[in-house]
Formats: C-alpha cells, structure tokens, sequence
C-alpha cells in the first residue's frame, strides 16, 4: 500500500538546478565574480552576526538553490547578488533538518529544496518597490516592520525525487489560485492540478507541521514559525 501512494506521488517534472555555485574567475568576468563574492561574503557575515545559521551546515543533504539569487522568481530579477547559501533562526534551521530526516526515513531518494531563506530588509525594500500598486502587493511584506522572512523564521521550500521536482500543481512564485491551499480539493476536482501535486502537497504539509511550521493560504510552498507581532517583539530584524 505505501508503494502504491508512493507511486502516485512521486510525479516530477523538470530537472532540479540546484548546483553548487561557482564564482566567475576567469578572463573579462573575474572582477564581476570577485565582486559578486565580496558581496556574498559581507551578508554571510551579517547573517552570522545576527544569529543565524547556514543550514547546510547542519545538513549537507539539504538542496538550496535561492530563487531570488537569481532571475527566475516573480519579479524577473537578481535580488540576492552572490549569496547562494541559506540562513535561519537555528531552531528554524533545526526543524527543517529534522523534515529532511523524516523525508528520507520514507524514501531515501527523497530530499527537500530551499527556495527562499533569512531575506535582508534591503531586498525585502527592492521587491515591495518592484510590485508596488499591482496585484501582487498583496504577497509581499512592507519593509519598514519586514514579515517573517526578514526575521529568518520563514522558509519557501519543495521537494525533489532523485534529485527532480516533484509535482507541486505550480511552480514557485506562480500567484494565481492554482498555488493556494485552501482550495485544494475544488483544484484536483477542476483538474487544475494532479492527484500526484494534491498529495505531494499534503506529504509537505503534514512534515513541515509536525515540526511546529505553520502555512499561508496563498503559497503551497511557504512555512513560518512564531506570530509576526511576537517576532516584532523578540528577533531581530534582517537591517542591512
């Protein structure tokens, strides 16, 4: 029976990019790439001198590949510069290990992706800038007081099967009603999404809340630990 639903889950779709990366150091491009490392380098730093933790250092396993590293995300730009490493609250960051373990307990060639991480309050400034006034305001947090991702206990994530995605019904970033969670059984009977991303979802869900995360009904995707307001009071905000 587990294989069976086993089966009916692992549904994926185009290969994972998640790929170590490595700076630009040759010819013409060494000064970007030298830049680009120098930048990385000081939000690391600040990461760290805020408290956070870079989970791979906690896990190894963990796929990261910080889709506002680069251009394939809503707003179709670089907002993270170089940084290609993802930082939270260590609690966070011990959660998320502790998804991935119970991942891999199901399947071993299961693992879970890291989409979005620990956000600086000047990115968070760039992507409220970029969509101000539009539909998709409503999907980001002002800057000023920042939402969950500026405090670094907030995470975007999915999961791979041997290293694809698997079927999420949308992809990331898609903000249209096909990506919400409160819909989800008027979805799979439209046939907007698959029986597959239905129970890929559900898997997630059920993971990530047995961790303590809790979810947004606009983003499949989405995960977040503590209220806003008692974050506000006791965490540091990501000012830099």
């Amino acid at each position: 029976m587990l294989m069976g639903m086993l089966r009916r889950i692992i549904a994926v779709t185009a290969m994972c990019a998640c790929v170590p990366f490595v700076a630009e150091s040759a010819g013409a491009n060494a000064t970007v790439g030298d830049v680009r490392t120098s930048e990385s380098d000081a939000v690391e730093a600040k990461m760290r001198e805020y408290g956070l933790v870079d989970i791979s250092e906690l896990d190894a396993t963990i796929c990261v590949e910080l889709k506002y590293a680069t251009a394939d995300n809503f707003v179709g730009k670089n907002m993270y510069g170089g940084l290609r490493k993802a930082f939270f609250r260590p609690e966070i960051a011990r959660a998320i290990v502790a998804v991935q373990r119970e991942l891999k307990r199901i399947d071993s060639r299961y693992s879970l992706v890291i989409y979005d991480a620990a956000r600086p309050q000047s990115a968070q400034r760039t992507m409220y800038d970029m969509v101000r006034g539009t539909l998709k305001q409503r999907y980001v947090a002002k800057p000023a007081r920042g939402g969950h991702h500026n405090f670094g206990i907030a995470v975007d994530l999915s999961i791979l099967y041997d290293g694809k995605p698997v079927d999420m019904g949308s992809g990331f970033d898609t903000f249209t009603e096909v990506s919400h969670i409160d819909n989800e059984v008027w979805l799979l009977r439209k046939g907007l999404i698959t029986r597959a991303a239905y129970d890929n979802r559900r898997l997630l869900r059920r993971l990530m809340r047995a961790q303590g995360f809790t979810t947004y009904k606009r983003e499949w995707w989405h995960f977040q630990k503590y209220d806003i307001n008692y974050a506000r009071r006791r965490f540091k905000l990501l000012s830099f």
